[in-house]
């Protein structure tokens, strides 16, 4: 079953490390969505420009930009599906984001976390 969302990232916010359970193709209506996937790979989105998020991929979406990114996405779930579940933040995908944002990534415990300054 298809289920279309309107999907807005406020400036300065993200969506948190999540998931989908099924295939998400989506094209961004406005502003920059930079995309960090849970191998580290980061993938800057413009308007117009379609994406596609592959069945149980971890990874965030940020707005880094000064105006709302508004994604049109389209959602290929089963009925009563939920449409995406949170996720632990991946080792490759936090070094990414401290690169992407300038914090060094400090380890603790054998796990890596963005260092807060």
């Amino acid at each position: 079953m298809a289920v279309i969302r309107t999907v807005t990232i406020a400036p300065g916010s993200d969506t948190g490390w999540h998931y989908h359970p099924a295939q998400v193709e989506a094209v961004l209506m406005a502003g920059v969505l930079t995309r960090v996937l849970e191998d580290g790979t980061v993938e800057i989105t413009r308007p117009g420009q379609t994406l596609v998020e592959l069945p149980e991929q971890v990874h965030i979406g940020y707005n880094l930009g000064s105006e709302p990114v508004v994604i049109l996405a389209n959602y290929q779930v089963a009925e009563g599906c939920q449409l995406a579940f949170p996720a632990t933040p991946p080792a490759a995908g936090l070094a990414a984001v401290a690169e992407l944002v300038g914090l060094p990534v400090q380890r603790r415990g054998g796990r890596q976390w963005l260092a807060a300054g």
